[in-house]
């Protein structure tokens, strides 16, 4: 038996969903999805933003480094006795950082006299930086003059940080592309160089 009130069958169930309901339902996925990309992008920043401390970083160490002792880190002769550091690797002291110094040597200098934090050994002792990739030290590199701590980022970071800190063109400027060109938009790495 049904029963049917002002004409409508009180039995009957309601089908679907209302319009009120599917407009909630689409304006908390909307926030969510909101949400979460905005905090991608506010960890993308804050990534980028540390590889640009971290860049800092050893700049200042590695001139900390030559007021200190007197020579560049890497290019040290005398590291062992510099830092106290025993069977400390020493460079050749010619005042100019050969690729062997500044892709090894330079990191294990700094380690050693305490003025690097954060040193995470790759491959052969290399430096690597927050995305996990290379770091070293070359003299007169990228059309760059003195000491040059260059690190391989992806495309878009090297853009980034070549903006937040020059002028955002890889061919010019105190921040270049090893290569001294334009950063690609295409997915991949580019080594951003700067002085040390």
């Amino acid at each position: 038996m049904n029963l049917i009130i002002e004409g409508k069958d009180m039995n009957t169930k309601q089908q679907g969903f209302t319009l009120v309901e599917i407009a909630i339902v689409l304006v908390i996925i909307g926030l969510l999805l909101g949400g979460v990309l905005k905090g991608q992008e506010m960890i993308k920043s804050a990534k980028v933003k540390s590889q640009m401390q971290q860049i800092d970083g050893i700049s200042a160490a590695f001139n900390t480094y030559q007021d200190k002792y007197g020579a560049m880190p890497g290019d040290d002769a005398n590291a062992a006795a510099n830092t106290g550091v025993a069977g400390l690797a020493a460079g050749n002291g010619n005042g100019d950082i050969s690729r062997a110094e500044g892709n090894a040597r330079v990191w294990q200098h700094l380690e050693g006299a305490n003025l690097l934090a954060g040193y995470t050994p790759g491959a052969n002792g290399r430096f690597l930086n927050k995305y996990g990739q290379q770091t070293f030290v070359d003299s007169n590199y990228a059309g760059l003059s003195g000491a040059i701590v260059c690190t391989s980022v992806p495309n878009d970071v090297a853009v980034e940080i070549d903006r937040k800190i020059d002028n955002g063109d890889g061919a010019s400027g105190s921040m270049r592309r090893h290569n001294q060109t334009a950063y690609p938009a295409t997915a991949g790495n580019s080594w951003i160089c700067t002085a040390a």
